[in-house]
């Protein structure tokens, strides 16, 4: 029990606390959740997806701790508040980052339609839901002066006139998954076009592999091997008898200088499998929590999946550090992300 009395000097009330406390109420509301149940509740939230109700149902029947689901909502808007320097260092560290891989997946808050982009790295991911899936958000986060490079799909937003002189990475998976599905469909002439270009765009992804074992001159006359294929291949002056072979072409002609970056930039992958892994907790979300009924219930989830996520892969206790957050009497302490990551 917390002891409290006056100063004899200065008349002031003063209170004890214990370090575990998380709030220092009184009187009716003096009794508090402890920072190890909301730290809990929280990660069974925002990165597991588990429902408020469910976790208050869960804490009642595993620890007898009664509380409701809306105290539970209430605290994780309250951490997300004290958790903003930290969201801030985190948007700070991808802009730094040597390469940013983005994606989105829809999303809703409440009956609005809405978008949840992930914008991450290999030790840092960000979260951010809006409305909208224009380009402004990706100027939002990673900055209009953004030096690393931008891997992602080949969705319009990405190819803003904004993002000109940005460097890019187009995912393979995309290009080789639709491929695929076009050798499988064609029959006789028409077959040879997807065939050769998967062909030519997987020897790319052996260059890769092989260039810390190749000389410079290897690599180089290798690399401009691959690129010559591919111009004969998507040449404007081919004419092509199937449309569908034609349009690929012409996506192929439009990102021709955004398909080889990860060759001669070591820090880039060829896909966007890092952005898409980091969205699937975020679909079990969806389907599990419904979304967000509110903006700042949407900008919540945000903040703390970020963190949550951005611990886990520098291999820190999130919950852990979610009751250093609670139980801080002034600003939350810093996420320690590994030497080699961006500042």
């Amino acid at each position: 029990m917390n002891e409290s009395g006056y100063c004899p000097r200065c008349k002031k009330r003063f209170r004890s606390r214990h370090p575990a406390q998380s709030s220092i109420a009184a009187g009716a509301a003096g009794v508090s959740v402890g920072p190890n149940a909301k730290a809990v509740a929280a990660d069974m939230h925002h990165r597991l997806g588990v429902p408020y109700a469910k976790i208050a149902d869960h804490l009642r029947t595993t620890t007898g701790l009664n509380v409701t689901p809306g105290a539970l909502c209430q605290s994780s808007e309250r951490l997300a508040d004290r958790l903003q320097p930290v969201y801030q260092g985190l948007i700070a560290a991808i802009r730094a980052c040597c390469a940013a891989y983005v994606d989105e997946t829809g999303w809703r808050i409440g009956t609005l339609s809405a978008w949840l982009w992930v914008f991450t790295s290999r030790h840092v991911t960000v979260y951010i839901i809006d409305e909208s899936r224009g380009h402004q958000v990706v100027l939002e986060v990673l900055g209009r002066q953004f030096k690393g490079v931008l891997v992602a799909d080949c969705f319009l937003a990405y190819d803003h006139k904004a993002f000109s002189d940005w460097v890019k990475q187009k995912c393979f998976a995309h290009f080789l998954k639709t491929l695929s599905a076009m050798e499988a469909a064609k029959t006789r002439g028409a077959v040879r076009f997807p065939r050769d270009v998967g062909q030519v765009l997987r020897e790319a992804l052996v260059l890769a592999k092989e260039k810390p074992d190749l000389t410079p001159r290897r690599f180089r006359r290798r690399l401009g091997k691959i690129r010559r294929r591919l111009d004969a291949l998507i040449d404007e002056g081919r004419r092509f008898s199937d449309p569908d072979n034609a349009r690929f072409a012409r996506r192929l002609r439009r990102q021709r200088k955004h398909l080889f970056t990860f060759l001669t930039n070591d820090q880039t992958d060829p896909t966007n499998n890092r952005a898409e892994r980091m969205l699937r907790p975020a679909v079990i979300v969806r389907k599990t929590g419904a979304c967000n009924k509110t903006h700042r219930g949407a900008k919540t989830h945000g903040v703390i999946a970020s963190v949550l996520a951005t611990a886990r892969q520098n291999a820190i206790d999130g919950i852990g550090y979610l009751v250093q957050t609670f139980t801080a009497t002034g600003e939350p302490p810093a996420l320690p992300l590994p030497p080699s990551a961006p500042p």
